[in-house]
């Protein structure tokens, strides 16, 4: 099977200690740091569904009903797919059910439980994973591709919360998707410095000048 959407991430931070407070990080804190950059704001809709997407279904009070009304809008889904569920009230006080998916994360879900995901691989159909490298020397690196643009879209948002909130812990690095699937051509680059973040999503045909192969070349890291 062929996989369109590669994307990288790769980190360095001062100290171990840094880096494992970034594995700490609430993934989703990280979007209001992020809102003051215009092409954030502009291309990211904050009522997006993707990876960090749980749900409370109104007026249900039973995991059939929640399923029941999921199916009604045309959302196939069964009990098999639903890790956790439990009686919850949304942020209006209206009761529900709480449903969380599986392969999904929970909404204040933290960095390491990302990487955790990502060394699952949950969904190897739709999302390739080559590694995710941690060291001891607070360097990070994972690799991996997308089969199609709604997975890239699933994991495009957490993947770039994440990079970025090294930013709160001294890291540096970038996270960058790059290809073509479905016709939908991508090429997003986002550098992480320590006194700034960086956000282009140039043209494709004009990535060439943002050291593609520099930014996917594989980096061993070791143990010593």
């Amino acid at each position: 099977m062929t996989f369109g959407i590669e994307f990288h991430m790769r980190l360095t931070f001062p100290s171990a200690a840094e880096f494992e407070a970034w594995r700490g990080q609430v993934l989703v804190e990280q979007r209001a740091r992020l809102e003051s950059l215009p092409l954030f704001s502009e291309r990211f809709d904050r009522f997006e569904e993707d990876l960090l997407t749980d749900l409370i279904i109104e007026d249900a009070s039973t995991l059939e009903e929640a399923l029941d009304e999921l199916r009604r809008v045309g959302h196939e889904i069964t009990t098999e797919d639903i890790t956790e569920w439990r009686p919850a009230v949304d942020g209006e006080g209206n009761p529900g059910i709480y449903l969380l998916e599986a392969r999904k994360l929970r909404r204040d879900a933290r960095v390491d439980a990302l990487l955790d995901h990502l060394c699952v691989n949950p969904a190897p159909s739709l999302l390739r994973v080559h590694c995710v490298s941690l060291d001891h020397h607070a360097d990070v690196m994972t690799s991996g591709a997308f089969r199609d643009y709604d997975t890239y879209c699933e994991y495009l948002l957490p993947l770039i919360f994440a990079g970025t909130s090294a930013k709160e812990f001294g890291g540096a690095g970038h996270v960058s998707f790059f290809g073509v699937d479905d016709m939908e051509p991508v090429a997003l680059f986002v550098d992480v410095h320590q006194d700034a973040v960086e956000i282009n999503e140039p043209d494709v045909q004009d990535a060439i000048t943002w050291n593609v192969h520099e930014r996917f070349a594989s980096i061993e890291l070791t143990d010593e």
